[in-house]
């Protein structure tokens, strides 16, 4: 089993970037406004809150113990358009992947890569996309649906 120890600075700097950016790159596809993306940050952070408590291996534990004490959102540079914060956070997960691939046993790929799937969803569901004062509308609009098979796709999923 691997942990923390198993990893250069820069490579957990990646896995801690990891659940934020698969966040990110639904939020990307439809932020809904500044009242949706409060409550779809919130729905991340309470996913890797929840994955702190019941995580199975301890490189998800150590991770997701981390990013609770240690979590700050990364703000995009400047002028970026939401294609390209989609860009790159669909590129950290692609190395996350392989960092994953390279270094974790398998059974801690698999959960890690799940568990950011699930952030991915929790970020898309916890708005309802359209309708009008909270009537009506979608859970999961399209954008969001197509970034979240980007994110499964880009995981192997």
């Amino acid at each position: 089993m691997s942990t923390k120890a198993d990893f250069n600075a820069d490579q957990w700097d990646l896995l801690r970037s990891s659940p934020l950016m698969a966040s990110i790159l639904v939020v990307a596809a439809s932020p809904s406004g500044p009242v949706g993306l409060l409550q779809k940050s919130t729905a991340a952070g309470k996913m890797i809150v929840q994955t702190a408590q019941s995580a199975q291996t301890p490189l998800l534990k150590a991770l997701a113990e981390d990013l609770t004490q240690h979590m700050s959102i990364p703000k995009p540079p400047p002028g970026a358009t939401p294609e390209q914060v989609q860009g790159a956070a669909e590129e950290i997960l692609k190395r996350t992947s392989a960092l994953l691939a390279e270094k974790a046993t398998p059974e801690e790929t698999a959960e890690t890569k799940q568990w950011l799937a699930k952030v991915a969803q929790a970020t898309a569901e916890a708005t309802k996309e359209g309708g009008f004062l909270g009537f009506g509308g979608t859970l999961v609009s399209d954008p969001e649906k197509t970034a979240l098979s980007t994110v499964n796709s880009v995981l192997g999923l």
